[in-house]
């Protein structure tokens, strides 16, 4: 069974949250979403809308299509 897509995008915004050596609460504050929300993103836990992926590819300066790229 395939990996529910949740997992994976979380997955690529751990990573590269984690390359820039950046905190869930620098990265919120950067993106403007609560630090809970971050953690739950990472974790699959929460379905991500297409807002505030756009508003995590932007802090993590990276192109939206980046995020999910491959999943």
């Amino acid at each position: 069974m395939a990996t529910d897509i949740c997992v994976l995008v979380g997955r690529r915004i751990r990573e590269l949250r984690q390359a820039k050596g950046w905190t869930q609460t620098y990265l919120s504050v950067h993106a403007g979403v609560g630090r809970n929300y971050i953690s739950d993103v990472e974790l699959g836990k929460k379905e991500i809308g297409l807002r505030n992926l756009y508003l995590l590819a932007l802090s993590l300066d990276v192109p939206l299509e980046r995020l999910i790229q491959g999943l």
